[in-house]
């Protein structure tokens, strides 16, 4: 026998060498058999007034008192149920089980069962027969099992998951037919949005969902696909629904299955894979399930193809199998929600320098702008403001103007039904066009000057801190123009607050938009006398520390300068011009 030093020192050597012993994991049968061994044992007590003391060791007769209070509410049916099951598991030679009516009848009384370890110990038993049973499963033996899947135990829930699982890839093909007769779908698909949705998902619990896919029978197929649209990310779901979307012509399989491609389609490791799987038969599909007179299977289509448009691979793809014109009469013949969906795809696609041209031509740019000014569809008009915007990034800028997309910007604009979330974009998009100076110019004037006011207004006062830096962007770029007299006037105090409030923030962005402005409007005396009135010299002079960015420091002393009566040469103008410009618009683009 080894003394306690040389105990001490194996324990020692196993620490440092991070030694483990692996015990052996217990058999789930041998807990069943035990347990229901158990429940006898505590019965025979019961009947004997404790003068039977079974054959178990020590151990068991400390298990022993705490099993009473569990075996003294048992019924007499509930006993016999115990002891058929006992016999049934313990029979080593039944390789292949086959259950008579009584094995069925035991499972049913420790199912239905008030006792949650009955119930535990049913779940677990129809585990262990599924594991074995190669005939087909019966309705009275599905039946019991299905009611098990509505306990509230976690536990029960999992073990008759796993045992139809089993039942569905490891028994006949009528074993899912009958399963899903019985009601074990309707029962496992609310399973998903619970706690239990990541046992599912992990235990082995997908294969029979992606097998059910398969059925001829279109009932078992639509609760199939709904139950794998709340399971996102499965492996190897991917190829077999697209095989269901390219044989079905059912709408509501069409839905299910579009649903989860667009739930998968999120990631961009499972975007790669599914265009890849048959040389982008999904996007084809996608493009031909947009002609469809379901209104959810088309909205859902767009949404993949959306999806799939966020990779820059894909956008021109989606081009050349000619999405535009099944998009186009989407945005111009669809309900709301698919037209928001399907400018949604249109703009992910704009991003992409070579769709730009289709875009452009026949009469796709004349329904964006439509789809712009109709306040009813906010999510439209928020995607169909990113477009033009992604496209003013481009050549096409005075293409844009002239088609009238600087109206339409500008009438979203003022209308005071406008959506903050459409503003920011709509917002975004003039700033990017208001590089040109036409576009400068027509802001100024257009709508008799009320748009230049909106932008002061918006700059100032609006609770949004991205329309408050948009307008900010595009008033800088109209201080590179002549304003006009009775608009400098009209709006210098609002100027002069929004100037010195962006200067006071935290946010470096909105310090050097305020400053570039300033640089440009120091050059009037009008406003020249104004800021020096409102003392923003003190300000600015705070923003030439050390602490802040080198670039917020050299524009900070420009300001200075300026306030101190210096001029710029017209070349360090333009230098200055373009690198905030390019500031400015590095945060604009999408």
């Amino acid at each position: 026998m080894e003394s306690f030093k040389e105990q001490k020192l194996s324990t020692s050597m196993m620490e440092q060498f991070e030694i483990k012993v692996e015990r052996p994991k217990p058999d789930p049968l041998e807990d069943i058999i035990d347990f229901l061994k158990r429940l006898l044992e505590c019965c025979l007590s019961c009947l004997t007034c404790g003068c039977y003391h079974g054959n178990g060791s020590s151990r068991r007769s400390s298990v022993f008192n705490s099993d009473l209070e569990l075996t003294s509410e048992l019924r007499d049916s509930e006993r016999q149920a115990v002891q058929n099951l006992l016999l049934y598991l313990e029979d080593e030679e039944t390789v292949n089980p086959v259950l008579d009516e009584n094995h069925v009848r035991a499972l049913g009384i420790l199912t239905y069962s008030d006792n949650l370890e009955l119930q535990k110990s049913a779940a677990l038993c129809y585990r262990e027969i599924s594991e074995k049973m190669k005939v087909p499963i019966s309705p009275a033996l599905a039946g019991p099992l299905v009611s098990l899947l509505k306990s509230s135990n976690m536990e029960v829930q999992k073990s008759a998951s796993l045992a139809i699982s089993n039942f569905v890839i490891n028994g006949p093909a009528t074993n899912r037919v009958t399963l899903v007769d019985t009601g074990a779908l309707k029962h496992i698909i609310p399973l998903l949005y619970k706690t239990a949705k990541r046992q599912v998902s992990t235990e082995n619990g997908i294969p029979p969902l992606l097998i059910l896919l398969r059925s001829p029978d279109l009932r078992v197929q639509r609760n199939a696909a709904g139950a794998v649209l709340n399971l996102t990310h499965i492996d190897g779901a991917i190829p077999i629904l697209i095989e269901v979307l390219e044989r079905t012509d059912d709408h509501d399989l069409q839905y299910y299955c579009c649903a989860a491609l667009n739930n998968l389609a999120i990631g961009e490791k499972h975007r790669t894979m599914m265009v890849a799987v048959g040389y982008h038969d999904v996007i084809q599909l996608m493009i031909r399930l947009l002609g469809t007179k379901s209104e959810r299977v088309k909205c859902q289509a767009c949404f993949v193809l959306r999806n799939l448009a966020s990779d820059v691979d894909h956008q021109s793809l989606i081009v050349k199998y000619k999405a535009l014109p099944a998009l186009h009469r989407s945005i111009r013949h669809s309900r709301r929600e698919t037209r928001a969906a399907a400018m949604a795809c249109i703009r992910n696609l704009s991003i992409h320098k070579a769709n730009e041209a289709p875009i452009l031509s026949g009469e796709i740019l004349g329904d964006i702008l439509h789809v712009l000014g109709d306040t009813s569809v906010p999510e439209a008009q928020r995607h169909a403001a990113g477009t033009i915007r992604n496209l003013s990034v481009g050549d096409h800028v005075r293409e844009l103007t002239d088609a009238g997309c600087v109206d339409q910007l500008t009438a979203v604009l003022l209308n005071i039904e406008t959506k903050s979330s459409v503003l920011i974009e709509v917002t975004a998009a003039l700033a990017v066009m208001a590089d040109e100076d036409e576009v400068k110019h027509r802001l100024v004037h257009l709508h008799e000057g009320r748009v230049f006011g909106k932008l002061v207004t918006m700059a100032t006062l609006y609770t949004n801190t991205e329309v408050q830096y948009n307008s900010a962007g595009i008033l800088g770029q109209l201080a590179l123009i002549a304003i006009p007299e009775p608009l400098k006037s009209e709006h210098l105090q609002g100027i002069l607050l929004y100037v010195d409030k962006f200067l006071k923030l935290e946010n470096s962005n909105f310090k050097h938009i305020a400053l570039w402005t300033l640089v440009q409007l120091l050059k009037d005396p009008m406003f020249l006398g104004a800021f020096k009135d409102h003392g923003i010299e003190a300000v600015v002079t705070k923003l030439t520390g050390l602490d802040q960015q080198s670039t917020i420091q050299e524009l900070a002393n420009k300001v200075l300068h300026r306030l101190h009566g210096g001029q710029e040469s017209s070349t360090a103008s333009s230098r200055y011009f373009v690198s905030c410009l390019s500031y400015l618009l590095g945060d604009l683009i999408w």
